[in-house]
Formats: structure tokens, sequence, C-alpha cells
């Protein structure tokens, strides 16, 4: 022992050692998964094509919508491809006549459905019979095509419609599919806007949002509605005038619910907002990655910059890296995980991304 030292007490020593022993450990958190996408080659196109819409089957499989050859006042050609495996596919669109495009796929349990507007009037609405789209009789009193939204989940299939309300308004009506009709549901009605989106977790449970004029406080409110099979109920509103623009049920009970300037999560009793950081507004849609992560998309009409997927993971935002500048139009999650993400580049070439 060095001189000038004490001898350290055999019963300190223990206690240290009981101490350590005792002393909490932090708890280990799992980093979340890399933000990053890859670009997946897309089938040719006509110049001044655009992708628009994604529905993903499985890690392997998906589908993308919209449209080619737009020139001038011409409204170009539709697009509806499948991508299966390293191959793409195309089919028939039966009963479409003239020019236009496909604005949305939507595909769930071997249903898949699409809708786009033909010469800039008329309603396309068909699904596919496995070698090609057939025309569906679309609800009755279509006021405005464009206005037109498609759901498909484990709770079938919905449309909502524009049909003709007082005066020259447009009045928002959703219709379920039942058999080899429509439906009516009357729950769009009170909504300003109709649903904004449409996501289930089963048969018996689907979720949507939007905003609604409080006759008793004279105010508009934001909310979300769930529906159990047969009524909706409205959970209570959140503390934003925004109206809810898209929302993401997840397995524990908990929504996600997307407005133009923030992310909120019902935890089964309030409303909390994670912080701000990556994402402060433009908000167009959200959607749960396979650890329930919520992924957001920004609305492209009202940015300039790059607007790549965002995720909120770790209770942290993260911007996804991409192989190019992009700006992302939609996003589906496949049952098993996969990402796949349609955009474009700064020169509006059509992107399809997937995470790796």
């Amino acid at each position: 022992m060095m001189s000038g030292m004490r001898p350290f007490p055999a019963h300190l020593a223990v206690a240290a050692v009981v101490f350590v022993a005792l002393a909490p450990v932090p708890a280990v958190h799992a980093e979340p998964p890399p933000a990053a996408l890859k670009d997946v080659p897309l089938p040719f196109l006509w110049p001044s094509a655009g992708i628009y819409s994604v529905a993903a089957v499985t890690d392997t499989e998906a589908w993308v919508a919209g449209r080619q050859g737009q020139f001038g006042d011409n409204h170009g050609n539709p697009v509806v491809r499948r991508r299966m495996g390293s191959q793409w596919k195309e089919y028939p669109l039966n009963g479409w006549s003239g020019t236009g495009s496909i604005a949305q796929v939507v595909a769930h349990g071997g249903e898949i459905w699409a809708w786009g507007v033909q010469d800039g009037e008329r309603l396309y609405l068909a699904r596919f019979d496995g070698s090609a789209f057939q025309p569906v009789a679309a609800p009755p009193d279509v006021a405005y095509a464009y206005g037109t939204r498609l759901w498909a989940g484990p709770a079938g299939v919905w449309v909502q419609i524009d049909g003709p309300g007082p005066g020259n308004q447009l009045l928002p009506v959703l219709f379920r599919r039942v058999g080899n009709t429509w439906v009516a549901d009357p729950v769009a009605r009170p909504l300003q806007y109709g649903l904004a989106d449409l996501q289930a977790r089963n048969a018996n449970e689907a979720w949507t949002g939007s905003c609604r004029y409080n006759t008793i406080t004279e105010r508009q409110e934001s909310v979300v509605l769930r529906w159990n099979g047969s009524i909706w109920t409205t959970l209570p509103p959140l503390p934003t005038e925004r109206c809810v623009t898209s929302v993401a049920p997840a397995a524990d009970g908990s929504v996600w619910a997307l407005t133009w300037d923030t992310l909120y999560r019902w935890n089964r009793t309030t409303w909390t907002a994670p912080p701000a950081g990556a994402f402060d507004s433009h908000g167009s849609k959200v959607r749960l990655d396979k650890d329930g992560n919520p992924l957001v998309v920004l609305s492209r009409a009202f940015l300039y910059g790059t607007a790549p997927l965002l995720r909120y993971a770790g209770g942290t935002w993260q911007t996804f890296a991409t192989p190019v500048e992009a700006w992302a139009h939609d996003v589906s999650v496949a049952p098993s995980g996969r990402i796949w993400v349609t955009g474009n580049t700064r020169n509006n070439s059509p992107l399809l991304l997937t995470s790796p």
C-alpha cells in the first residue's frame, strides 16, 4: 500500500458493493428503426406522368394509380399498375372512356377497388375481378366526381360522394358496400366536410375524423368518431378547431388523429400531442408502421420545398432519407410491415419508394 493512503474500511467496501447492486439500472429503450426509403423502378409511362395513390398488399406486392400523357387541356390517360415481386402488370379498365386519371386505388383482403374521373366530370368506380377492373355502379346523385373518397379494410369497402345539397351546396354522403349494393350511412351529414378518412381495426371497429359545428358553443370543433359495426359514437373533441384530416387506430386501443398543424393521440382518456419538430403544418395523412409509430404525409399542394415522409418514433420526429429529393403523395403499410410511398422528384418525375 502506498504511504499516506488510508486503508478502505471493509464495512464501507461492502456497503459500496451493496449500493452499486441496488442502484437503479437505466431503462433500455429500443432504438427507432432507420428512417430510410429506397427506390423501386417504375414501369414505362408516357411523359407528364404522375403516381398519386399506393395500396400495399404484401412486402412484395402493391398497387399504384395516377395518370400519364397529360398535355395542355388534355387530362391524360389513367394509370393503374400492380407490382408483383420485381415485375409490373397492367390490367384493362373496362368501361373507361375518354381522358382522365385514376385518383385512388385501395386494397384489402383480396378486394381491389379504384376510382377516377373521366373527361373532367364523370366518376369511374371499378373493382378488380382477377383479370380486369370491372365498372361498379356508383351510389346515386353524384354531383361532383372529384369529391369522391374510397376506403377498404377489415370493416369492408366504403365510398363517400358529394351529392346535391340545399341551393348549390354539395352534401357529403357516405355508403358502405353490403353484398352488391351500397347502403347509406348518415354519419357524414353533420360533418362539415364529410369524413376525412376511415380506418378499421377489424370488422366491427372503424374510425374516422372531421369537424362539425357545435350549436351549443357556436364554434367549430374537431372530432373523431368510432364505429362498432352498427352505430357511430363521438370521442371528446380535440383541443383545436382545426379539422381532423386523417386517423390511425392503434392495437392498444389508442388512436392518432392528424390535423393541419398537430398530431394528436387519444390514450383512451385524454388527447395529447407530441412536441413539434420536423412536423408543424400541412398534415395530410397518418398511418402506423409495424411498431405502431405514426407516419405522416404532408400536403404537397401547400409546400414549396421537398416533403419526404415523416415518422414520430422514440419521442422524436424523423425525416425519411430518400435516394433523391422527394415530395411524398401517399403512404401504405403492408400487413407484414413494409412501407410503400408514392411521390415525385424535383423535376416532377413520379417515384415509388419502399422501406428496405
